[in-house]
C-alpha cells in the first residue's frame, strides 16, 4: 500500500511540472492577445487577472519539485517494510 501511494505520489508531482509549464506558455499567449497594454494583466475576455495566474502555477510548479525531491530523499524510510517476523511460543 505504501509503495502505492508513493509511486502515485511521484508520477503526480512530475507530471504537475510540464502539465504547468503548458498553463504558463498558454496563458503567457492569452496575456498577450486578451489585454490592450502589454503591462496590463486583467483579461479583456474573461475578465481574470493573468498575472495571478502565471504566479500560481509557478508556485505549483515548485510545489511539485519540492515534493518529488522530498520523496526522493526519504525513499527508502517510506519504502522500508517490516520484515521481522512474529514471535510464535
Amino acid at each position: 500500500m505504501r509503495k502505492t501511494i508513493f509511486y502515485i505520489a511521484l508520477i503526480l508531482s512530475g507530471l504537475g511540472i510540464p502539465l504547468n509549464i503548458f498553463g504558463i506558455l498558454n496563458t503567457m499567449v492569452s496575456l498577450k492577445y486578451e489585454t490592450d497594454n502589454p503591462r496590463d494583466c486583467i483579461s479583456l475576455v474573461t475578465g481574470t487577472d493573468l498575472c495571478e495566474l502565471i504566479t500560481r502555477m509557478k508556485i505549483w510548479i515548485l510545489i511539485c519539485v519540492l515534493l518529488i525531491t522530498i520523496l526522493l530523499i526519504f525513499r527508502k524510510r517510506l519504502l522500508k517494510t517490516n520484515n521481522s517476523k512474529p514471535e510464535t511460543k
